[in-house]
């Protein structure tokens, strides 16, 4: 374990550990233990024997063996970031994420700026800052949380013209300075508007 941070208020030993992986990972998916808790559990197993692998962990509890390996990254976090994970600021995929940053002070600044976001959000900065070292974390997540509120659901309509139908439509919006596009969303708007009023 990395730092000081500990959640396990009891000692551990194998039975206790099994009996937490039974009731959190076997056919469960909401977690009764604290997800630290869980994390010291599969460390002390796959420090016993009978196991040694993530891959047989997993088998035994009926869980992916990336399930296994990503809970044991908890405890090699550093203290910073383990109590944002204890305080549920960072869930397993998040901390996964970044657990793949190398620097332990650019993995905490980047934890305490992702923290409480959602795990798709985490992934998209995380993976913006890599791309753009250049920039602060603060303004990778500021881009990337900007980029999500400007997106909206379009629809795209096909409509056959004949040729001398599209012609004249072409023809209609350059003379009003327009793209063609332009033209037929506001054909589209001023039947709608007209349909409402009539």
């Amino acid at each position: 374990m990395v730092g000081q941070f500990r959640l396990c208020e009891v000692e551990m030993d194998k039975e206790t550990a099994e009996a937490i992986l039974i009731a959190n990972l076997k056919g469960s998916k909401r977690k009764r233990s604290p997800l630290l808790t869980i994390a010291e559990a599969i460390r002390l197993l796959l420090k016993h024997g009978e196991y040694k692998s993530s891959k047989r962990l997993a088998e035994v509890f009926g869980v992916s063996r990336q399930i296994v390996e990503s809970f044991d990254k908890m405890n090699d976090q550093p203290e910073e970031i383990r109590k944002l994970i204890a305080e549920g600021k960072i869930l397993i995929d998040a901390n996964t994420k970044l657990a793949s940053i190398p620097d332990i002070n650019k993995r905490i600044k980047i934890a305490k700026a992702v923290a409480g976001l959602t795990a798709f959000e985490t992934r998209d900065i995380i993976d913006y800052w890599k791309k753009h070292p250049e920039l602060s974390v603060e303004e990778c997540k500021e881009t990337v949380l900007k980029s999500k509120t400007l997106t909206k659901e379009i629809h795209l309509i096909i409509v056959p013209l004949e040729n001398s139908q599209f012609d004249e439509f072409q023809k209609i919006a350059k003379n009003k300075g327009m793209k063609i596009d332009e033209a037929a969303i506001l054909a589209i708007r001023e039947w709608i508007s007209k349909q409402r009023t009539g």
